[in-house]
């Protein structure tokens, strides 16, 4: 199925946020990984060939050159390319820990797949922090978190980069999006709208944004119940529906599942917060 360097790094029992594993795959054309429910997140840089990865219902093909991200608490299916006849190659690190929290600050929750990114050497740089502080556990954990954090960093420049630069339509569709920020989202109205297929619709948003239109407007939903679970004494039926939910059960699924609390948790914990702070 596959084989590679592999690297277990020691646990440091006072890091929230860790780095378990690391290394590089060669993937056969048969290889298969699931998740049913990780819990990790992987960061991963593709050097050669193509595979496919599916995220919960969202599906990509990661090539050379591109950066893609699974998240904790989701369904993960990562696969070969069965056509090609060399291998997958792709470095990678399993971060473990309250890893959300992390993305949710640089903005790249709804981030899973980066094409084209010029990250390579900072992926290889856990092989020579192991060569570094191989012996001083704590220290290359502290290390490795870094080098994960200054990836994440970079990620969120290039994509934020990206999105400044879309093209006239992606604009026009990013400000239809907007408008659906408290409403109900319907792909046909979507349709009608720009005289395009759904599928034409998403293939070009994707392009250009990195991500799909459902989990763009979804990230700004949540961002938006976030708000209002924090400065709001506002049932979560109400938000559910300020949002565009008629079903407040269905909204508090989506939301733990994005951010791995339901609302109610989430107002609980921002509380705590705040009053620490």
């Amino acid at each position: 199925m596959k084989h590679g360097d592999l690297h277990i790094v020691p646990f440091v029992h006072k890091l929230p946020i860790y780095v378990g594993m690391f290394g590089i795959n060669y993937c056969y054309s048969s290889y298969l990984n699931v998740r049913n429910s990780s819990t990790i997140t992987v960061l991963a840089y593709v050097l050669k060939g193509q595979g496919n990865v599916t995220i919960d219902s969202l599906s990509f093909r990661p090539k050379a050159g591109d950066v893609f991200i699974l998240p904790k608490d989701c369904y993960h299916k990562v696969t070969a390319d069965p056509d090609q006849e060399d291998y997958w190659t792709y470095l990678w690190f399993n971060i473990r820990g309250n890893v959300l929290q992390l993305f949710e600050s640089f903005q790249l929750q709804s981030a899973f797949h980066i094409p084209d990114t010029p990250f390579e050497g900072l992926f290889r740089k856990g092989f020579q922090l192991v060569e570094q502080y191989g012996e001083n556990h704590e220290r290359l954990q502290m290390e490795l978190l870094l080098t994960c954090t200054e990836i994440i960093a970079q990620l969120s420049g290039l994509v934020e980069n990206r999105q400044t630069k879309v093209s006239v339509e992606v604009q026009r569709m990013k400000q239809y999006l907007k408008r659906l920020e408290t409403e109900p989202f319907h792909s046909s109205s979507m349709s009608r709208h720009f005289a395009m297929s759904f599928k034409q619709i998403n293939r070009l948003f994707k392009k250009e944004t990195g991500t799909t239109v459902y989990n763009y407007l979804l990230g700004k939903k949540i961002d938006t119940a976030k708000m209002l679970l924090q400065d709001t004494s506002m049932a979560v039926g109400e938000i559910a529906y300020r949002i565009g939910y008629a079903d407040p059960h269905y909204f508090s699924n989506v939301f733990k599942k994005k951010t791995g609390s339901t609302p109610t948790e989430y107002r609980e914990e921002s509380r705590v917060h705040d009053q620490r702070v």
